[in-house]
């Protein structure tokens, strides 16, 4: 009698009962939570491994995200797919590539003038440092000078196997941007029949779920891209007229710089305002490179405090302490590549979770539920009434079509 009574479902049924359910519900929650930690930590680790892998595939869903629009539009004027993708990335590389050559024109134009005023830059500085308040002797330079002198023949090692290793991350680097690239090319032309093969293989009462998460990640992913660009290309266009005004020959480099920079979010401002007032100081002196400060701190105040909730929370309504705490732990998990991909990565998990809930950010600006289209995924029907159209990567090709 005592076995019977121990495993009783009554009394099972009892002690349950007796529970609190606070204390339930927290465990439900709880080994939920720590399987998905788990899961997690193994995604990340695999992922750490394979970052040479990984990086530049979430930079191609990036580039992805923000010409599907120009492919899609394309694709309606009768482009085949593959043209439409290859055209799209081109533009992206003459861009990048035109940049690049209008700061490398301009600045080998005025070498001669900005060596001249560089050197006697240095000599006003020099001279400074004699006969300012510091008062300086030439002893102690020359000292500092043996000191430097120094320290280099004693890591000359070190120095040769940084100058090595740096090396290879160039050629990595290189690697990686054509990994980059290539992957682009494929989600924009492929991105449907990506989605299609998922779709296959996740059971109907899953997909019904899953369907509406990614498509609302996706479209606030492409908003934030697209958000992003504009804030990028107003920063630099404030910075070189700030530099134009000041009188400096490089106002269309710090423009280019300026605009690259801003795509990472706090880290890359910075940057750009340092090697701008470097480039002033030596150019126009160190007073017009104070004010080139002043300038770059008036232009993030203005994306702080304007552009970023005008544009980036319009387009993915994420609260600017968010922003900070994602790359806050973008930048201390991955470095640089963590904190340019953090606020991306919010915006898609933020869409997702407002996917899920039916609210996509092309609606009314995510103000009402939308009604989700019916998706055939490999013969396999998924949601109800087709009034929106589906914003899955590279949709167009007949892999995934939206039916009435």
């Amino acid at each position: 009698m005592s076995a019977i009574e121990q495993t009783d479902p009554q009394s099972v049924s009892d002690d349950i009962a007796l529970t609190p359910i606070w204390l339930r519900v927290t465990a439900s929650w709880g080994w939920r939570l720590i399987v998905l930690c788990g899961v997690m930590v193994i995604v990340w680790n695999i992922g750490t491994k394979l970052s040479q892998l990984t990086v530049p595939l979430l930079i191609a869903l990036l580039i992805a995200a923000g010409f599907s629009p120009l492919t899609d539009f394309l694709g309606q004027h009768r482009w085949p797919r593959w043209a439409s993708s290859a055209v799209s990335l081109l533009l992206l590389v003459f861009a990048v590539l035109g940049l690049l050559a209008i700061v490398g024109a301009q600045i080998a134009s005025q070498w001669d003038e900005l060596v001249s005023t560089a050197t006697s830059g240095v000599s006003s500085l020099v001279n400074w440092l004699f006969t300012g308040p510091l008062n300086i002797s030439q002893e102690q330079v020359n000292g500092w000078i043996n000191q430097a002198t120094s320290l280099v023949r004693q890591y000359q090692s070190q120095i040769a196997g940084a100058l090595t290793s740096a090396g290879g991350r160039i050629g990595a680097f290189v690697a990686g941007l054509l990994t980059c690239l290539t992957a682009a090319f494929f989600f924009l032309k492929d991105g449907s029949r990506m989605a299609a093969a998922f779709g296959k293989v996740i059971p109907d009462h899953v997909l019904v779920k899953v369907e509406p998460m990614a498509r609302g990640g996706w479209t606030a992913l492409a908003s934030y891209v697209r958000a992003a660009v504009t804030v990028a290309a107003i920063d630099g266009v404030g910075a070189g007229i700030g530099a134009l005004a000041l009188g400096s020959n490089l106002w269309v480099a710090i423009i280019a710089m300026t605009f690259i920079c801003s795509f990472v979010p706090i880290i890359g401002a910075i940057t750009a305002a340092t090697l701008s007032a470097v480039v002033v100081l030596v150019t126009l002196g160190p007073v017009k490179a104070v004010i080139m400060v002043v300038v770059f701190i008036a232009v993030m105040n203005i994306e702080a405090n304007v552009l970023q909730p005008l544009l980036l929370g319009r387009a993915v309504e994420i609260h600017p302490l968010l922003i900070l705490l994602g790359i806050t732990a973008g930048t201390i998990l991955a470095g640089i590549p963590g904190a340019l991909l953090a606020i991306p990565a919010v915006a898609f998990v933020t869409g997702c979770v407002r996917g899920a809930e039916g609210i996509f950010i092309d609606d009314d600006r995510g103000r009402r539920k939308a009604h989700l289209p019916r998706v055939r995924y490999g013969g396999r029907r998924t949601g109800k009434t087709p009034t929106s159209p589906s914003t899955i990567p590279g949709e167009g090709e007949g892999q995934s079509t939206i039916e009435s």
